[in-house]
């Protein structure tokens, strides 16, 4: 457990200590015996720990550290751990899109397309990247049996995504008709292939494992295509998916 803490940021005898404390609580002396810090490292060892709101200090003589919940002190380390995680790998994504688009080379992290072809594309980069989940908003210019040749390919690969564990919670329009995979899956899977209805008059999106998103602008006249963007960003993608689980709580189940 104490390699588990110093994974999350904090040093060697701060593991130690916290460890200690978040069993039960300790004086400064009691400290140095059962955690194994140097006497001459435990005032200071405390105090980081103090400052960093993982532990508290009694007013009394001597005094006392403690925690008042296990779970929240942890759960404080791991929010930290995962904000500065994700900085910095926001920072890393922003530096190589930049120099791969100073340099004319596509991106990972950043996609966008005009066409029908980068439309199948990007699309089924969704399909083939997605680990655990995917969501999907349908909106109401959504038209299933147009584009068929593209669908069909996405429908086979929505199979393959559940059949390696990938769940799918999809937002159709009220009375839009699903494909003969699709309807398939949502009375034989339905625990990984769910489906509500709910007309939307909002941007058609994917939310892939809570990180990555695509992004279409469609509209009922279907020459009127606006293009598709797929980006890797875990913040815009959080907000996504709390815009799908507004409504997918406002859909109907079918």
């Amino acid at each position: 457990m104490i390699d588990n803490l110093r994974s999350l940021g904090l040093s060697t005898y701060e593991s130690r200590a916290l460890h200690a404390i978040l069993k039960k609580q300790h004086t400064l002396k009691e400290l140095i015996r059962s955690a194994r810090v140097p006497a001459g490292k435990a005032y200071s060892v405390c105090k980081s720990l103090v400052a960093k709101g993982l532990v508290k200090e009694s007013d009394s003589r001597p005094k006392v550290l403690f925690v008042e919940s296990a779970s929240n002190t942890v759960r404080k380390l791991i929010d930290k751990h995962q904000g500065e995680r994700d900085s910095v790998v926001s920072q890393l994504q922003s530096f190589a899109t930049g120099l791969d688009r100073s340099q004319g080379r596509s991106t990972l992290f950043f996609e966008a397309g005009s066409t029908n072809e980068d439309n199948q594309r990007i699309q089924l980069r969704v399909f083939r990247e997605a680990k655990k989940e995917v969501l999907q908003v349908m909106n109401m210019h959504h038209k299933p049996r147009s584009n068929r040749g593209s669908k069909l390919l996405w429908e086979h690969e929505i199979e393959k995504a559940i059949g390696r564990g990938v769940s799918f919670r999809c937002i159709y329009p009220v009375k839009a008709v699903l494909p003969e995979i699709l309807e398939s899956l949502s009375r034989n899977k339905t625990e990984s292939f769910q489906v509500r209805r709910l007309d939307l008059d909002y941007p058609r999106f994917d939310v892939v494992d809570g990180k990555k998103s695509l992004v279409k602008l469609v509209h009922e006249d279907t020459l009127a295509f606006g293009g598709v963007v797929f980006l890797e960003d875990k913040a815009f993608s959080q907000n996504l998916r709390s815009v799908f689980f507004k409504f997918w709580n406002e859909a109907k189940k079918r």
